[in-house]
């Protein structure tokens, strides 16, 4: 009873943090492909990183049983506490083995039938343009088995862009993507299986490996 108290506890206050923070970022959301996101659970959710405000974005689409895997940094900034209290899991980029050692308790959570959410590029965009896959959540997946659902974003750049502190309310549609099975996944085929993933984010921003955009500066 007690686990169940403590995983309803952290459901409520992910709801809460996604309702609030895209309400106080003015943040218009429009999803397509909603139903995707309940098909099939416990899941890994990837979406591409253009902005801080990803993290409510992802809160308010998955609302309950999961959790976010962030960098370090964020534990020490004013919404730190929040995300410690939506069971957060927060990793250190810039070591490898404390990264894996991190990535420990996700695997961990999927078993107990919490879904994950990570930026598979593992940074913040600082142009638009997606960046290049890490391995990690696909490995976290194959080998929980569990399948990837992709949440892509378009917009929340124009939220808080990166190296920005100035907040924009944006009209940010996601689109999410039907769940990709990992069953047939394998180390041998794995670098092939992420690409096509990425293909599929490329797609649907309208970009290709060669897109450029021209970025605008903010004064604050």
């Amino acid at each position: 009873a007690l686990n169940l108290s403590w995983r309803d506890g952290i459901n409520t206050m992910m709801a809460t943090i996604g309702d609030l923070g895209t309400r106080m970022a003015g943040i218009e959301l429009a999803v397509k492909g909603e139903e995707n996101l309940w098909l099939e659970r416990p899941a890994v959710f990837i979406f591409n990183h253009q902005s801080n405000a990803d993290m409510f974005i992802g809160a308010k689409l998955l609302r309950k049983d999961a959790r976010a895997i962030a960098k370090k940094e964020l534990k020490y900034t004013p919404v730190g506490p929040l995300f410690m209290a939506a069971g957060v899991i927060f990793v250190d980029r810039g070591n490898r083995e404390k990264a894996i050692e991190a990535l420990k308790p996700a695997a961990d959570a999927l078993q107990r039938g919490i879904s994950i959410a990570i930026a598979p590029e593992g940074t913040r965009s600082y142009d638009y343009k997606l960046g290049r896959f890490k391995k990690g959540a696909f490995h976290i997946a194959m080998q929980a088995g569990v399948p990837i659902v992709p949440m892509v974003i378009k917009n929340a750049h124009d939220v808080l862009p990166r190296g920005s502190a100035l907040i924009r309310p944006t009209a940010v549609e996601v689109v999410v993507l039907p769940p990709v099975s990992t069953a047939d996944w394998t180390i041998d085929n794995m670098d092939e299986r992420i690409e096509e993933i990425r293909a599929l984010y490329l797609a649907e921003l309208g970009q290709t490996e060669d897109t450029k955009y021209e970025i605008e500066v903010v004064e604050e």
